[in-house]
C-alpha cells in the first residue's frame, strides 16, 4: 500500500495494527500496516535507513500508537 493508501486507511478508521519491522536484508526499517508493507509509487517496500525516519512519518500521518519488531523470528 502506498503512503496515500495508508492516510485514507487512517482517516476511515480501517486499521487494526500499524508496526515498524526492522528489515534484515536492507539493514533498514519499513512500515507494516495489517500484514501490508507501504510501499513506493513504483510498488517497492519503501525502507527507512532509521526507526526515528519512519517513526517521523508514522507521526506526520497521525500515528502515535505502533508496534516496533525488532526481530522477525523466535
Amino acid at each position: 500500500m502506498t503512503e496515500r493508501e495508508l492516510k485514507l486507511l487512517l482517516d476511515a478508521r480501517a486499521l487494526k495494527l500499524v508496526q515498524i519491522h526492522y528489515a534484515v536484508m536492507s539493514q533498514g526499517y519499513m512500515i507494516v500496516a495489517d500484514g501490508k508493507p507501504l510501499e513506493t509509487g513504483k510498488r517497492d517496500t519503501r525502507e527507512f535507513k532509521t526507526l526515528d525516519a519512519a517513526a517521523k512519518l508514522l507521526f506526520k500521518l497521525g500515528v502515535a500508537d505502533f508496534g516496533v519488531k525488532l526481530r522477525t523470528s523466535v
